[in-house]
Parts: structure tokens; C-alpha cells; sequence
């Protein structure tokens, strides 16, 4: 009898233990969801210059809780708001990868006009709060890339292929990877040695620079990016990754569809239109019922910004279609789209006007 009494309640015990289980993971999943979506607020944990201009920032909970979980090529959104200027929010490539994250990295290039990042190199110290969103972007590695990687990147766009290197190091599966690193000489590429030292341990990966202007740099690292250095790494089955300032990309994009590698095995990011520098043009802008003027911006969605129109956007570089409007009026596509738009819409962070245009709100 007290053998039973004893067995039902060590299974008593047991249901109560796995409800609280469940319960706490339902509360867990509900606050990491209302965290993907309002945000949230990081500690920097750690800040170096590893350059004039590029500033690598650690991140990490100021209540030394675990981070979302991310895929290794995503980015990160940066929310600020400096005293008597309008809400800034800017994405960076998340720097290094883990399957449990703690901490965040990046790596952040201070730009002359740049107002977050001159926001930062101003004011981050180890202990400052900065509020984010959660990871996000279509850029990322998955499983089903082929056997071949071949990742190109250009200054700061080393950031999503270090985190994709440190993803396919700590998982393989096979595949052989090679990293085509552009810059003007070795000191304008960030985290070199680290690539010089995985090179030398894995038979697997290749690091080839390429310098344009580091005459003491080994023969095989001078010289820019072209047809020839392309061919002696390419194969049919390679997934090509690249992330680099719009010239680069271009450039990069049409000697490997030169090559005659698949569009479907082609997958970049470019750093935003604020990269390709001001526009042209001064025309009238109408938004709803408001008259406003585009005088030049790099886009349409900087224009909207300064004139107070706060539409939503997250990457700035025509990836995460958070700039989606109606335009009647005919634009200038500064840079491509990452998808498909339906008729008569565009991304605002792309395109310039080239003559007055009329915008709204996508239903």
C-alpha cells in the first residue's frame, strides 16, 4: 500500500515538474518572440579600433541571459536616439557566428557622413546600453549550398563571411571553402591574420587577398580582383557569396556571370545605397498629401528621412523590403532588388527619381 501511495506521488511530482517545464518554456518562447519584434537592450561588452576607421564591438545581455539565435550572414539593426536629431536605425552584418550565442560581435567602418557610425565612434565604451533587433536578412549560409564555397568580400564586407567561415568551420559537411579578400593593401583588412592562421590549419580553406596597392604584399596577393583569379578558384558546382561596396559587387558580378555561374548560385549583399555616395537631380517628391523635394539624396528613403517621414527600414540596401512603397513617376535603380516587386512598387532605399514622383504606403 505505501509502495503505491509512494508511486502515485513521485508521479504527481513528476506532472507538476513537466508542467512547470512547460509553462516556463511557453513564458520563454513568448518573451524571446516580443524580443524579435519591440527589440531589445545589449550591454557592449568590449570595443577596439582595429583601424582608423573600423571599430569591432562585442555586445552582450546586460543580465547575462542567452541571445537569439542566428544564422551566420545575418545582420543586426542598431537603434538610437541622439538629443535633438530624429531616431536613427542602421544594420550591420553580424561579425562572428555561435549555435548559442552570449555575445554578439561587429564590425563597424566609421564613414564621414555616416550619423550612426559617428554616433558610436563618439560614445560607445565598454558598459553603454544600445537598444537592437533581433538578428534578420536572407544572406546567410545553409545546408544545401554546394560542395564549393567561394566567398568574396571588400573592406567591412568581410563581416558576414568571417561569421559564415566560423559556421562551416565548426560544421564542414564536406564541403571546401575559399575566401577572395579585396582591399588597398593588408592594413585595410580586418581580421587578416586571423585567415592567414585558419588557412595554415585547414587543408580545406584557401585565403587569397587581393591588394591593390601593397607592393611588399607576396605576388599572389597583389593585384586586383579579375577574370584570371577568378578562374583558377571557380568550379561548376561553387555557390558564390559576396558582400562589398557597390563597384566591387558590380564588378565581381559581371566576371562571374562572364564565367558562366548559374544566377542561382550567386548570392550577395551590397553595403546600402548611402554607399554609392549622393544622387542627382532636384525634382518634386509627394508623399500621401505631403509636398516634399528630393535635392540628391543617395535615395529615395534618405530623402523621405530628412524631410520627417519616418518609413520603416532595416538594412537600407534592398534586402529586407521593409522601404516597400506605390511610386507613380519614373526612378533610377541604383542598385538591384534581393526579390521580385509586384508592379508599380519599389524600395525606397534603392532608387533616385528622375522626375516628380508620387509615393504611398503599400496596403
Amino acid at each position: 500500500m505505501l509502495l503505491i501511495a509512494a508511486t502515485l506521488i513521485a508521479l504527481s511530482l513528476l506532472g507538476a515538474i513537466l508542467l512547470l517545464g512547460f509553462s516556463l518554456h511557453g513564458v520563454w518562447l513568448a518573451w524571446q518572440g516580443k524580443r524579435r519584434r519591440q527589440g531589445f537592450a545589449l550591454r557592449v561588452r568590449a570595443c577596439q579600433w582595429l583601424s582608423d576607421d573600423l571599430l569591432h564591438l562585442e555586445l552582450a545581455s546586460p543580465w547575462r541571459l542567452p541571445l537569439p539565435c542566428f544564422a551566420a550572414g545575418q545582420f543586426l539593426t542598431l537603434l538610437a536616439q541622439p538629443e535633438g536629431e530624429r531616431p536613427l536605425r542602421r544594420c550591420y552584418s553580424l561579425a562572428a557566428w555561435q549555435a548559442r550565442p552570449w555575445h554578439y560581435q561587429l564590425c563597424i567602418k566609421r564613414e564621414p557622413d555616416g550619423r550612426m557610425s559617428n554616433w558610436l565612434a563618439e560614445r560607445v565604451r565598454p558598459g553603454l546600453r544600445l537598444q537592437v533587433l533581433a538578428p534578420a536578412g536572407h544572406f546567410h549560409l545553409q545546408d544545401d549550398h554546394g560542395p564549393e564555397l567561394l566567398l568574396i568580400a571588400g573592406g567591412v564586407g568581410i563581416t558576414p563571411m568571417r561569421a559564415m567561415l566560423q559556421a562551416w568551420a565548426e560544421r564542414p559537411l564536406g564541403r571546401r571553402v575559399t575566401l577572395i579578400y579585396a582591399g588597398r593593401d593588408r592594413a585595410a583588412l580586418a581580421y587578416h591574420q586571423e585567415f592567414v592562421e585558419l588557412a595554415a590549419q585547414r587543408a580545406d580553406f584557401r585565403y587569397c587577398p587581393a591588394l591593390s596597392r601593397d607592393p611588399q604584399a607576396p605576388p599572389d596577393w597583389q593585384g586586383r580582383l579579375n577574370a584570371a583569379r577568378l578562374a583558377a578558384v571557380l568550379t561548376g558546382d561553387c555557390d558564390v557569396f559576396l558582400c562589398a561596396g557597390q563597384a566591387l559587387l558590380d564588378h565581381s558580378l559581371a566576371l562571374l556571370r562572364d564565367a558562366g555561374v548559374a544566377e542561382s548560385r550567386l548570392h550577395w549583399e551590397a553595403f546600402g545605397a548611402q554607399a554609392l555616395g549622393a544622387g542627382s537631380g532636384t525634382f518634386a517628391l509627394h508623399w500621401q498629401d505631403e509636398a516634399l523635394q528630393y535635392t540628391g539624396q543617395p535615395s529615395l528613403l534618405h530623402a523621405l528621412h530628412e524631410q520627417g517621414i519616418d518609413l520603416p527600414a532595416d538594412c537600407w540596401g534592398g534586402h529586407c523590403g521593409s522601404c516597400r512603397v506605390r511610386c507613380s513617376g519614373e526612378v533610377e535603380w541604383r542598385q538591384p532588388p534581393a526579390g521580385m516587386l509586384p508592379a508599380g512598387q519599389i524600395l525606397a532605399c534603392c532608387c533616385i527619381p528622375r522626375a516628380a514622383v508620387q509615393l504611398a504606403p503599400v496596403d
